[in-house]
């Protein structure tokens, strides 16, 4: 029996170009279209009926589009959307990869929740319409039928880099992530706005970057003292608690102490932070809120209310012994 696959093999273009085209997109240009078509009619292939007929009716599933699960970040925030969906009676479809996108294309979901920085910008506010809202929780889209659900970064930033000061810190220090990352990039940006507003300069020196893990932490740190010898800030900030961990096992390791010869701060309170030797000095982010907000939003805009702001998310300043 022949399927999309097949298709999408003998026109010459992916599986989600091949979806799009059958399905009429508008993202995909006149010329794909035909040549997509033309393959289809000259194999056979015929759509399913069932999944057609799912496109003119309700599903009653909720959709939730990662980038991927690693790390112990997004637990709680999908328990959120997880029991606000289960009180509506919908279900929860997790997709974490870069083409499951087909899902929203086809609305075989009744509406989104989208983390994922694969999933480009103009696809998103194309697909977006009454019946198929969307949240997002990684970008600020602006469309009729989008709502965004930002963790405040920027504040939160503020708020540790005011603490450090307070401890008597002037050389700050930044360990970021990808530059891809939405968070991870505006906590950077708040950081740095918040060191002007006190007059306090960044070296370009003192950022790294790393991947948002405790092995990309430690490596990154590792390397940045071996390379800076004994010209190194009095405190780092971290885009998340992982690598600030594996910062501290990097310090630790080399000989120094934290917080006494570097201050370390995190960002997130993960679990482990709380346990970690010496415990992490960090921003609390409510993840299960973040995730229950995102969806009370969805469903707001699934019962026709899109003239609203959802509620914000609140972080708060953890001080341990790290820093």
């Amino acid at each position: 029996m022949v399927n999309l696959k097949d298709v999408a093999k003998l026109a010459g273009v992916s599986v989600s170009t091949a979806s799009y085209s059958i399905n009429g997109s508008t993202l995909i240009s006149d010329d794909t279209k035909k040549k997509v078509l033309d393959a289809a009619r000259e194999i056979g292939y015929r759509p399913n009926g069932m999944a057609k007929n799912l496109k003119k009716q309700k599903t009653n599933i909720i959709g939730l589009f990662l980038s991927g699960f690693s790390g112990p970040f997004f637990t709680e925030m999908m328990e959120g959307i997880q029991d606000e969906v289960m009180s509506k009676g919908y279900e929860l479809v997790v997709c974490a990869s870069a083409d499951r996108h087909r899902l929203l294309v086809e609305s075989y979901v009744d509406g989104a929740i989208i983390l994922n920085y694969h999933m480009e910008d103009h696809l998103l506010v194309n697909l977006a319409n009454e019946k198929l809202p969307i949240i997002m929780l990684d970008r600020e889209l602006k469309g009729p039928y989008i709502k965004n659900v930002l963790l405040p970064n920027e504040k939160g930033s503020a708020m540790m880099v005011n603490y450090l000061i307070s401890k008597g810190h002037k050389r700050i220090g930044f360990i970021a992530g990808s530059i891809e990352s939405y968070d991870g990039e505006t906590r950077l940006k708040g950081f740095i706005k918040e060191l002007k507003n006190h007059n306090i300069s960044f070296l370009e020196r003192d950022l790294l970057r790393a991947e948002f893990t405790e092995l990309s932490g430690y490596y990154q740190m590792s390397s940045y003292l071996e390379k800076m010898g004994n010209d190194l800030p009095t405190a780092i900030v971290c885009a998340n608690d992982e690598m600030a961990m594996g910062a501290i096992r990097a310090i630790q390791e080399n000989g120094l102490n934290v917080p006494d010869d570097i201050a370390i701060v995190g960002f997130d309170d993960i679990y482990a932070s709380q346990n970690f030797n010496p415990s992490l000095t960090t921003i609390r982010v409510p993840r299960k809120q973040w995730g229950t907000i995102a969806a009370q939003s969805l469903f707001q805009m699934l019962d026709n209310q899109f003239d609203f702001e959802p509620e914000p998310i609140l972080v708060e300043l953890i001080s341990r012994t790290s820093g």
